[in-house]
């Protein structure tokens, strides 16, 4: 199985916006998708997607917030630093392609049950009014 561009989206998302060690939270992580892709993400792509980089070993997940590992920083630095997202997207779906093996679809993700899942979109929903 292939990943998805949304696969890649998410792990870039992380990334761009984690505040140094601190990681993201739920709620900023969505704002960034939607200020990326000009949606809101569905809860069952959330969590195939934070599941599959988790098995990857590209993210991690530590007090509620999500963090990108040392092991895609290693793989984001041999990247040019000007790299447009699109073109950043392109090189980590290949990355994730050859070097991950895609699990099965994930209908939830334990660190972010569906419910809590649905509080954050309201929340940020909220802050965009």
């Amino acid at each position: 199985m292939k990943f998805s561009n949304t696969n890649a989206l998410l792990i870039q998302a992380v990334y761009h916006s984690q505040k140094g060690e601190e990681g993201v939270s739920l709620v900023n992580l969505i704002g960034f998708v939607d200020y990326v892709n000009h949606s809101i993400i569905s809860y069952q792509k959330f969590a195939e997607s934070i599941e599959s980089a988790k098995d990857c070993g590209l993210i991690k997940i530590q007090g509620g917030k999500l963090k990108t590992t040392n092991s895609f920083k290693s793989w984001r630095v041999s990247l040019p630093k000007k790299l447009n997202f699109q073109k950043e997207n392109s090189e980590l779906l290949c990355y994730l392609d050859k070097c991950c093996q895609k699990p099965g679809k994930a209908i939830s993700t334990p660190e972010f049950p569906a419910d809590e899942f649905n509080c954050a979109v309201e929340e940020y929903l909220k802050k965009t009014r």
